[in-house]
């Protein structure tokens, strides 16, 4: 639950806008922060991104996000460049409106930032496919609760006639269903970002940051 499918027109201005202007800050400060040697790579995995999030997986059209192992991978800054472009392209797409891109993009560096944080921290004791599993679940775990925040003061918020709150089911209801898919998508991005790290660590080692942070704890 990293992707919000809200079209334009629902949500209001006070709820998204902000969430635009602070991205639009973010990717100033980030670009700087980025090696341009890098985009080709950055471009690989941010495709690698959208076709995950373009196959449904089940009835509910649940989809994988990748931002965890995206965020082991190439870093907060680098990470949430990707993170835009992919939510910009998903909203022309109709994955949401244009006015969510900037919702979609923070609740997806929620995943990213935590995930790289966890990996760090976890690849001094874990094997690094291990490290990004358990990164991308803790990714999981926060951007989910972030998703149900911004759901939640949505449905709650005061709207126009034709809103949000009087189109959508009892909060109750949405919430029990957002639950049991934010359990079940932690554990599918969690062995999902394991059979990454363990492909890399056999095929490509050096893509993995928790070598170099085994190499500088020894």
């Amino acid at each position: 639950m990293t992707h919000l499918h809200i079209p334009d027109g629902l949500l209001p201005i006070w709820l998204w806008g902000p969430a635009v202007a602070l991205v639009l800050v973010l990717l100033v400060l980030t670009g700087r922060a980025v090696d341009p040697r890098r985009i080709a790579y950055q471009g690989s995995l941010g495709a690698m991104m959208l076709a995950a999030m373009a196959v449904p997986l089940g009835p509910l059209d649940y989809h994988l996000s990748l931002a965890g192992p995206i965020g082991v991978l190439l870093g907060p800054a680098a990470a949430f460049q990707v993170l835009f472009i992919v939510s910009l392209v998903l909203a022309f797409l109709g994955h949401g409106g244009l006015t969510v891109v900037g919702l979609n993009t923070m609740v997806l560096a929620v995943a990213a930032v935590t995930a790289y944080a966890s990996y760090r921290g976890l690849s001094r004791r874990f094997q690094p496919p291990i490290a990004m599993a358990l990164g991308s679940a803790a990714g999981q775990a926060l951007s989910g609760l972030a998703w149900l925040v911004v759901v939640t003061v949505a449905l709650r918020a005061p709207q126009q006639p034709m809103s949000l709150a009087s189109s959508a089911p009892r909060l109750e209801i949405v919430t029990a269903v957002v639950v049991a898919m934010w359990l079940v998508g932690m554990l599918v991005e969690a062995a999902v970002a394991f059979g990454i790290g363990r492909f890399l660590a056999r095929v490509h080692p050096g893509l993995l940051p928790g070598r170099v942070v085994a190499e500088e704890a020894t």
